[in-house]
């Protein structure tokens, strides 16, 4: 397998980031529209709800920023991890990689159920650890197998 892989974000992914969004931008409107008219009662803007809708804002921009949606590219040579946000790089060659795990997640949601999903973890041999999981990526598959193929075919 001599071609590059990129990465397709699949529609949870984008509907987790949209929900987010969402999320964040009703709060804010509750803000704005509670100074822009008296229809909702005076009692929703105190120090406390401040705080809160503060702190959920300032929570969702740090998530953003340590955990950004990120593209991956595999080539016969390496694999790239880079931040849609920051542009940053992470360039991680086969022989860099210690080990290749793929880990079983579970993920509890409302009612009791539970999501199961796959995440391929790259054990770099300083430690780092670089991961990437089946929910965000429609070609997760793909990636995965081009990863261990390209790392085990040279040995």
């Amino acid at each position: 397998m001599t071609e590059t892989i990129t990465s397709k974000y699949s529609l949870f992914f984008w509907a987790k980031i949209l929900l987010g969004i969402l999320f964040e931008g009703f709060i804010v409107f509750l803000v704005f529209q509670e100074g822009l008219t008296s229809s909702i009662s005076n009692q929703f803007i105190t120090p406390g709800n401040l705080m809160f809708i503060l702190i959920v804002v300032i929570a969702g921009v740090i998530i953003t920023l340590l955990f950004p949606p990120k593209r991956v590219i595999v080539s016969p040579d390496q694999v790239v991890f880079r931040s849609y946000i920051t542009q940053k790089k992470r360039k991680i060659t086969y022989p860099d990689i210690d080990k290749i795990r793929t880990v079983r997640k579970q993920r509890f949601i409302r009612g009791g159920d539970e999501i199961n999903y796959q995440q391929l973890e790259l054990v770099l041999l300083n430690g780092d650890v670089y991961a990437f999981n089946e929910d965000d990526y429609d070609n997760y598959e793909s990636l995965k197998a081009a990863i261990y193929d390209h790392k085990f075919r040279g040995q």
